[in-house]
Parts: structure tokens; C-alpha cells; sequence
């Protein structure tokens, strides 16, 4: 499944460099421009450890500096975390998680709503399958043995959870993510 590397520069992306550079990695990878500061990847979840590698020389071939965000899907929260990651974060390569944990660490909450919005609309149902499954260290066969259920129900369960929110939470990130949610954003 293919991650976003949303990326967002404090002056104009030189375009050439920036795709030697990604180039240079080996790795399959889709770019599009938002505008001439912004714009996304498409790669897959190894791309996250090989881009950190070479954020320093992307800065200093593109002469300017640059954040990118590895997230699920782009929407209000992404966006936010881009913004921020640039600030908290220059030629970085880094996870929703982390920058949330760094607005944390300043008292800034301001992120929870628009993380909350995207489990809006989700059941009681995949969400208690969802956290157990994180409770049990995502191990699924003790999730749906915890849950009482067979564990073709706890899989069809955990697919359209992930279906729902486009949040694959056998990855870890994403399972922080998730975590953050339950421990932070949750009104019940």
C-alpha cells in the first residue's frame, strides 16, 4: 500500500533536483507539485527510511528547506502537520505521530479536533476491534480470541476498519496514530 510523503519547502523547489535526488534512491516513486513550495510523493512505506538518508543533500541541491510528512491519505490534519513539520522539524523526513507528539510536548492541542474527525463516522464496533487489536500488541489471533470472535470475523473486522479510515494499523505509525487517538482524542 502506498504512503503520502507530503513535502513542503520555505522557498521554490528546484524541480530537476529534487527528482535527481529522489532518482538516486532506486526506489519506485510518484511526485506531484501543489505548488512551486508543496506537493506529494506516492512510494511505498519503505521510501520513509531511504528519504531520511538524503533530506540534508535535497536541502542543500534544492538550496532551500524542506519537510516531508508520511501520512495515510492528505486532508485539514495533514495539512496542519505539514505546516507545523516544517517549523518543528527542517529537512526531515517524519510521521504524523511525531509531530503531533512535538505539539504535545508544547501544550498545543489544537490538532485533536481535525484528529478526531477522522475516526468520525466509524462504529463502536471497528473501534473496539481496532483498539483491541493495538491492545494486544497487533497480534490478531489474541485480538479476536480477547474479542470472542473467530478470526476470520476479527479479519473481515480489521479490513473494513482500515477500508473506513484508510489508516492500515498493522503499520506502526499508524498504530500510534490510532493510540494517540484513543488516549487523547476520544470523548468517550
Amino acid at each position: 500500500m502506498n504512503k503520502y510523503y507530503f513535502f513542503l519547502a520555505n522557498g521554490d523547489i528546484k524541480r530537476d533536483e529534487l527528482s535527481s535526488a529522489l532518482d538516486g534512491l532506486g526506489l519506485p516513486y510518484e511526485i506531484n507539485y501543489l505548488s512551486n513550495e508543496k506537493g506529494y510523493l506516492l512510494a511505498d512505506e519503505t521510501f520513509a527510511v531511504m528519504l531520511q538518508g538524503i533530506v540534508l543533500m535535497i536541502h542543500d541541491d534544492i538550496g532551500v528547506t524542506i519537510s516531508f510528512l508520511a501520512a495515510h491519505k492528505g486532508g485539514p490534519l495533514e495539512e496542519k502537520l505539514l505546516q507545523k513539520s516544517l517549523a518543528y522539524f527542517p529537512n526531515q523526513c517524519l510521521f504524523m505521530s511525531d509531530v503531533l507528539m512535538k505539539e504535545f510536548s508544547f501544550g498545543d492541542f489544537s490538532s485533536l479536533p481535525l484528529l478526531s474527525s477522522e475516526f468520525k463516522g466509524v462504529s463502536h464496533e471497528l473501534l473496539l476491534t481496532a483498539g483491541t487489536f493495538l491492545r494486544c500488541g497487533l497480534n490478531a489471533s489474541l485480538a479476536a480470541e480477547t474479542l470472542i470472535i473467530h478470526r476470520n470475523t476479527f479479519n473481515y473486522r480489521l479490513a473494513q476498519f482500515i477500508d473506513k479510515t484508510q489508516l492500515d494499523i498493522r503499520d506502526y505509525h499508524n498504530a500510534l496514530l490510532l493510540e494517540i487517538y484513543f488516549q487523547l482524542g476520544n470523548p468517550h
